[in-house]
């Protein structure tokens, strides 16, 4: 392959990553735990946009179960949005990412 034909192919996986990132930006994931209890909604680059919390999830006496089940649907609810973002910019830039070593 010449170099410029890499540099042009180069040039649309960028188009298309920003493209991809834009999109990600609307998307959403939930990440839950305690079966439901605590959810915890986040954009597809994994930033938290809304929490929802059961009230039999809430006991005064047991703050920190609350705040563990936080963190689970927390981190839930990331590992769930970086899936969706590796799914997304694979999908979107296939061959053209991979010859250019994943730098998108």
């Amino acid at each position: 392959m010449n170099f410029q034909k890499l540099l042009k192919e180069a040039k649309k996986a960028q188009q298309k990553a920003a493209e991809v990132q834009e999109k990600l930006t609307a998307m959403t994931v939930v990440g839950s735990a305690g079966g439901g209890l605590v959810e915890v909604t986040a954009n597809g680059h994994g930033h938290v946009i809304a929490v929802a919390i059961k009230p039999e999830a809430v006991d005064p006496d047991d703050v920190e179960a609350l705040e563990d089940l936080l963190l689970v649907a927390i981190q839930d609810a990331q590992a769930k949005a970086a899936e969706l973002a590796e799914r997304e910019m694979g999908g979107s830039l296939g061959q053209v990412g991979d010859m250019l070593g994943g730098l998108f």
